[in-house]
């Protein structure tokens, strides 16, 4: 992997020194957009939760993971933090005057095309062992927050080695992952372990607006 972008951020930089596609000499990246964001590490299955908090702080404001937590179950959308249905989050926001759709993921260019809007995503997939996007149709569900966008170079027809810049919270390092694996795991979320997984073949930004 070659990066022709000499001030690129060290923790991005890092990340993609970590990314599979690393190995691949022939690619070119280069850094589109990137948010950085006050990395949240999650308490039990607060996976949704933890990825709100981080990206409502991308806004200037302050809430916690006990505030959003202490809301959304007092909507009753979760129990112990589990975001289960994903038409729920943007009511939980509304609370906190975060704006928020959700969106159908179609095509690859539909999430890019978010992020260098200015938005913020939260995206629900499959997690593997190592947190990376896998196929597991539900059982690993985990929520991440994708906060940057890498472009590879020359551009191809499709745009299947294009990276995105993730934080969730199992982690407090920023990941570079395949968008094409991410599309993936995301479209195939059809099984659920515990309880009844809605909408999960979708995704949605988060306009951060004080209001």
């Amino acid at each position: 992997m070659v990066m022709d972008d000499p001030s690129l951020p060290v923790d991005v930089a890092l990340a993609l020194s970590r990314s599979k596609l690393s190995k691949d000499e022939t690619n070119t990246y280069k850094l589109v957009i990137y948010r950085p964001v006050e990395p949240l590490l999650q308490v039990g299955p607060q996976c949704g939760i933890v990825a709100l908090a981080m990206a409502s702080e991308l806004g200037g404001f302050s809430y916690t993971v006990q505030n959003i937590f202490e809301k959304a179950k007092e909507l009753k959308c979760t129990i112990q933090g589990e975001l289960f249905d994903a038409h729920m989050i943007p009511v939980l926001c509304k609370k906190f005057n975060i704006e928020a759709k959700v969106h159908r993921w179609t095509k690859l260019e539909d999430l890019t095309d978010y992020l260098q809007s200015n938005h913020v995503c939260l995206m629900p997939y499959d997690a593997d062992a190592n947190h990376e996007p896998c196929k597991r149709l539900g059982h690993r569900a985990h929520w991440a927050l994708i906060h940057g966008y890498v472009k590879l170079f020359p551009v191809r027809e499709e745009n299947h080695s294009d990276l995105v810049l993730v934080h969730h919270g199992k982690s407090r390092h920023v990941a570079a992952w395949s968008i094409r694996d991410l599309y993936e795991s995301n479209l195939q979320l059809n099984e659920f372990k515990w309880a009844i997984y809605c909408y999960l073949t979708l995704f949605f930004h988060v306009n951060l607006v004080a209001c």
